[in-house]
């Protein structure tokens, strides 16, 4: 009986643990064109395999004080709020992204592609004034309150390299898809891979502003699909009170082959038409800051006429949400290779 017992609680154990470690749907979607064209090519060169984890997040707001209609003034209103994730560390997300990138590996190797290594790129006309650099660190730097990681003991070129750390990519416009084509043509017409992941914890929610500054977010962990980082912006020399950074970002799985005229022959972008939700890993929770200056309706009467005098006010919220490390990894390495995998499927299917 007792044996029985045990049994039926460690499935119930086993049922529960799969049930908090839940994805959402999963909704990809491709831009592609002349995908056949490729059935002979015979190498592969990995651009770009970049997996980023935002970890913290602050926004501010700023409400202009001023006259009132029906008479006297009110003060300005300023909002702050931020949040963070704790018990998170570098080496857990280098293992989710070393992960991955061995399953794409692994795909790529079974498809009887050829991979092109660094050395060999590094002839090539594109990369001349790049710089070289290694995976396996992570770079804070890149996105803001993101951590940005490539896999370990893969090495990639960039163009530029600032004195934050900031890595650009290169590209006309700063696009770097632009640079693939003649890549490819430069490399024997290889196939020219690039995949960018951002896995997103903070969520903005409408706030009402009630005459006030207000900032309402929230925690939703997914796989991003087209979105902007939206922080406190507070590093520009010239900035204008509650301005915040607007940076956009969208995950994708990226083919590139062959070059005619400025473009390739064959593209494929394999994103998402929604984001993957990832539950069950970290905890629910909202975050709102409201502040509203104060009205001086009546003013202070002088000799010299009325003087108005309202108060100025600010609020500043900050929370720290504490991460379970496992269920965190295994949760976004299961969405982040259940999207890997299906566009880069699809792109090697639609070769033969």
């Amino acid at each position: 009986m007792k044996t029985t017992f045990m049994i039926v609680l460690l499935v119930a154990l086993a049922a529960a643990g799969t049930k908090a470690q839940t994805l959402g749907e999963f909704k990809p979607k491709d831009n592609s064109y002349g995908v056949k064209k490729t059935k002979d090519a015979s190498k592969i060169y990995i651009a770009n395999f970049t997996v980023n984890y935002q970890i913290y997040n602050e926004k501010q707001k700023f409400k202009q004080g001023g006259y009132q209609l029906g008479g006297g003034y009110k003060g300005d209103a300023t909002a702050e709020a931020s949040i963070g994730l704790a018990g998170l560390t570098e080496t857990d997300v280098q293992q989710v992204t070393d992960k991955l990138y061995q399953d794409f590996l692994s795909q790529i190797n079974a498809s009887g592609l050829t991979i092109i290594n660094a050395d060999e790129a590094a002839k090539s006309g594109t990369y001349e004034d790049y710089e070289r650099i290694q995976g396996g660190k992570v770079s804070l730097a890149q996105f803001p309150g993101t951590m940005t990681t490539a896999p370990t003991d893969y090495e990639h070129f960039v163009k530029k390299i600032d004195k934050s750390g900031k890595t650009k990519s290169g590209g006309f416009l700063g696009s770097v898809g632009m640079l693939y084509p003649k890549l490819s043509k430069e490399l024997g017409d290889a196939i020219i891979a690039d995949v960018n992941v951002y896995v997103m914890f903070v969520e903005d929610k409408d706030a009402f502003q009630g005459g006030g500054a207000n900032i309402k977010i929230k925690t939703n962990l997914r796989i991003a699909d087209s979105e902007a980082i939206v922080m406190a912006d507070k590093k520009s020399a010239i900035r204008l009170k509650g301005q915040n950074s607007i940076t956009m970002i969208n995950s994708a799985v990226n083919f590139t082959h062959g070059k005619m005229g400025l473009g390739a022959t064959t593209s494929y972008s394999g994103i998402l038409s929604k984001p993957i939700g990832i539950g069950g890993a970290i905890e629910d929770t909202k975050v709102t800051s409201f502040a509203r200056g104060s009205v001086d309706a009546i003013g202070t009467k002088t000799m010299y006429g009325t003087f108005f005098t309202p108060e100025n006010r600010s609020s500043d919220t900050n929370k720290v949400v504490e991460v379970d490390a496992k269920k965190y990894t295994e949760g976004v390495y299961a969405a982040a290779k259940k999207f890997i995998d299906f566009h880069t499927a699809q792109f090697l299917e639609g070769r033969k």
